[in-house]
This record gives C-alpha cells, sequence and structure tokens, in this order.
C-alpha cells in the first residue's frame, strides 16, 4: 500500500485545465510599460489560426464590454482588468470571487483593440490602485513570463480564453 507522498502526481496536476475541453487560444505576449500603464502585444501562437485568433480576441472584447471582469494569472499573482465602461456598473463589489486565500489581486481597466494580425491590450489601475503598485506588478508579471518562463492564463469571467507565453 503506497502512502500519499509516493502516489504519482501524473493525473491530478493537469486538472487545473479547463474543464470540458475548452478552445485555449495560445499567444504570445510582449509587454512595454508606458507612464501611464502596460501595453501589451498579443500574437497568436505558431501553429494557432489567424482567424480563430482575432475571433477569440473580438470574443474577450465583446465579454469585456458586457462587464465581465477578466482575469490574468501568471504564477502566484493575478490581475483583474475591466473596461472603462463597465467600471460604473453597480454590481462591482458582488462579483469579486474571493478565492479562498487572500490572493492581492491588482485592479485594473483594460482597453483592447483588435488588429489585423493582433490584439494590444492597454492596462492601467483602476481608480484607487496605486501606480507603482502596478508597475511593481507588471514587472513580476514580465520577469515570470520572460526569464522564467511562466505561462500566463487569462480568463474571463471563469471561463479560459488564452494562454500567453513570451
Amino acid at each position: 500500500m503506497m502512502n500519499a507522498m509516493q502516489m504519482p502526481m501524473s493525473m491530478p496536476m493537469n486538472s487545473q485545465m479547463p474543464m470540458m475541453g475548452m478552445p485555449m487560444m495560445m499567444a504570445t505576449m510582449s509587454c512595454e510599460m508606458m507612464d501611464d500603464g502596460m501595453l501589451c502585444t498579443m500574437m497568436p501562437a505558431a501553429g494557432m489560426d489567424m482567424g480563430m485568433f482575432r475571433n477569440s480576441a473580438q470574443m474577450m472584447q465583446m465579454m469585456m464590454n458586457c462587464g465581465m471582469p477578466m482575469m490574468m494569472h501568471c504564477a502566484n499573482m493575478s490581475m483583474m482588468c475591466m473596461s472603462a465602461s463597465s467600471m460604473s456598473m453597480p454590481m462591482m463589489g458582488a462579483m469579486m470571487p474571493v478565492m479562498g486565500m487572500p490572493m492581492p489581486s491588482m485592479k485594473c481597466v483594460m482597453e483592447c483593440s483588435v488588429q489585423d494580425d493582433r490584439m494590444l491590450c492597454k492596462i492601467m489601475p483602476m481608480a484607487g490602485m496605486n501606480m507603482d503598485m502596478m508597475k511593481n506588478c507588471c514587472a513580476l508579471m514580465m520577469k515570470m513570463m520572460n526569464d522564467c518562463g511562466m505561462p500566463m492564463m487569462m480568463s474571463c469571467n471563469g471561463m479560459p480564453m488564452m494562454c500567453c507565453t513570451c
């Protein structure tokens, strides 16, 4: 009889993947800091269909226009982005799911625009959020992604949308 420590870990580890075989867009992302926020450019990863990527990006844009929060997770960090127009929605407080542990979540305003072969996202701190803190968060995220090769997951209202690597 094996004890729990010796059990092969291969199976439960991938249970974090999206359920029901959700179509995941794999994208490459490059970010640059600007004075008032961070600009991310996403392009479809090798082997990904441009049309699919565009549709996916448009869907993401539409979801954000409907006031759904967009979460960006990278390792132990999460950033929550919303479109500027949905900031004024009264339900804000009730919509925030708490993930069980007090995980500091940077709240941002995000504007997305879909171009021919890429998606541009501009992320700026939300009112009441500190710009320096935002810069720190972005620096950490870039470190994790660029130097440490960690992927970033983007999910919209709980639905996994994209997996970005540098």
